[in-house]
């Protein structure tokens, strides 16, 4: 892919993920929730209220993101995910076969949070998610892909 193709791919992956993450809002609110918990066996993420769940996701974690040092790490390369999720998420390796840049097979990047979220766009794209998730924990960005999304029962 050369530069000119690769800069349609991802202002696509773009425009994608900025639609998708609007219907989030609109359908979800997603965004306005005090907090998320990650079920890590469960594969899921869940958006709490007042220390209640209001929704639950099935989720694939992309990758983390200190803006401190600007270190991004795959999801697949972090050992703090089971073996069951890292495998979902090394499908984002197949991003390199597409775009022809290796940076999605190295574990580590130094990059800025602009291309934290473009990496989340074309992941998104490649994960056929709903959406984006990016939630801190203590310093650090984690970005998930977000599929069957639904609002807890009550």
């Amino acid at each position: 892919m050369d530069s000119q193709a690769f800069q349609r791919y991802l202002d696509s992956c773009i425009e994608s993920l900025n639609s998708k993450q609007q219907a989030l809002f609109e359908t979800y609110q997603i965004g306005t929730f005090e907090a998320f918990d990650i079920d890590v066996d469960a594969e899921e993420l869940h958006l709490l209220d007042d220390g209640e769940v209001a929704l639950s996701a099935r989720m694939v974690p992309i990758g983390s993101y200190d803006p401190e040092s600007g270190s991004w790490m795959w999801g697949w390369a972090n050992e703090a995910f089971p073996d069951a999720l890292r495998e979902k998420s090394a499908r984002l390796k197949g991003l390199e076969a597409v775009t022809g840049f290796e940076l999605f097979g190295a574990e580590m990047l130094q990059i800025d949070e602009d291309m934290a979220w473009e990496i989340a766009a074309m992941a998104l794209d490649r994960l056929e998610a709903q959406g984006v998730y990016c939630g801190p924990a203590s310093d650090t960005l984690y970005f998930y892909a977000l599929t069957d999304i639904r609002h807890a029962r009550g």
